[in-house]
């Protein structure tokens, strides 16, 4: 099949904006013309590519064509990087979970930011689905948990993330004064960032050597208000150990399970086409988690974590 890099470059803009009124203000053009664009698209595939939901989402015909499209433009963008002065929509998307974004990503992307035109677009999700996003073809590169790369990816080691369980004194006077054991946890509250935050989970099972932990949770998916939720007594839970080092010096949070120490694996996957554009960013993540995550040790390269968003 012959593409029309017309079609497919609305198919892009409407996923990426998640509605056909977005895409055609982002490609200014009208509304109707993004629908006939797509209906024609759909009709030379043989299949729909869009679900028409809120926001609207791509089926599985649609995700190689994706990928094939956010290539095809950093492809452009390599050979013509003047286009990144002029055209808006020169965007660089990528998949990371909360806690890298909120610690050590952007310190590490500031100086990539300062040389380059082309806009950072962040998708926040969970550690074990930030691959899904790249393997669809919604994002360039993904921060994993998982070492292996997906077929036609890469993937390089970052390091070590290290969290903490912690608890604020006020909270562990009330709920566990004897410590955090089998007994208290079924009252006293958790935090957890999301749905599908399975990190506190995992690391109650290895601490309290129980099958299926239960616990209440409050949900509490903002980095910072995690960290402000545990100051104020809330609940317990797991943060990063840069982001509650300060909290640990000055007493104002406590290491409730410091016996069992929990680390987390993060690599780097992004597609096995190199481009100029991907290539400076993969270099200045690497460069950034060196100095800011644990060195990765060889026993821990082919280990896997259920890490959090």
């Amino acid at each position: 099949m012959k593409i029309d890099f017309a079609l497919l470059e609305c198919l892009e803009a409407v996923v990426t904006e998640g509605s056909f009124e977005k895409a055609a203000r982002t490609l200014s053009i009208t509304q109707s013309a993004v629908s006939q664009r797509i209906r024609q698209f759909e009709q030379q595939v043989g299949a729909p590519l869009l679900f028409r939901t809120r926001p609207v989402t791509p089926t599985p015909a649609a995700q190689p064509l994706l990928r094939f499209a956010r290539q095809t433009q950093l492809l452009a963008l390599d050979v013509w990087p003047e286009l990144l002065e002029t055209v808006s929509r020169g965007r660089v998307r990528i998949a990371v979970n909360a806690d890298s974004l909120g610690s050590w990503v952007l310190p590490a992307l500031a100086p990539w930011a300062e040389r380059n035109a082309a806009m950072l677009d962040f998708v926040v999700d969970d550690q074990e689905h930030t691959q899904e996003w790249l393997r669809n073809g919604e994002v360039i590169g993904s921060i994993s948990s998982d070492p292996a790369p997906a077929h036609g990816f890469r993937s390089v080691a970052l390091g070590v993330m290290r969290y903490r369980c912690v608890a604020s004194p006020a909270f562990i006077a009330r709920y566990l004064p004897r410590g955090l054991d089998r007994t208290v946890i079924h009252r006293a509250p958790a935090l957890v960032f999301n749905r599908r935050d399975a990190l506190l989970t995992e690391h109650l099972r290895r601490h309290l050597r129980i099958k299926e932990p239960y616990f209440p949770n409050h949900f509490v998916p903002a980095y910072e208000a995690f960290l402000s939720a545990a100051l104020l007594g809330y609940g317990y839970g797991l943060l990063p150990e840069v982001q509650c080092a300060q909290a640990l010096a000055s007493g104002s949070l406590v290491d409730i399970t410091p016996n069992t120490p929990l680390t987390v694996p993060l690599y780097w996957h992004t597609w096995g086409l190199a481009t100029e554009l991907v290539s400076t960013l993969s270099a200045a993540l690497v460069e950034g988690a060196s100095h800011a995550l644990e060195a990765m040790p060889a026993p821990t390269r082919a280990a896997r974590k259920t890490p959090r968003a």
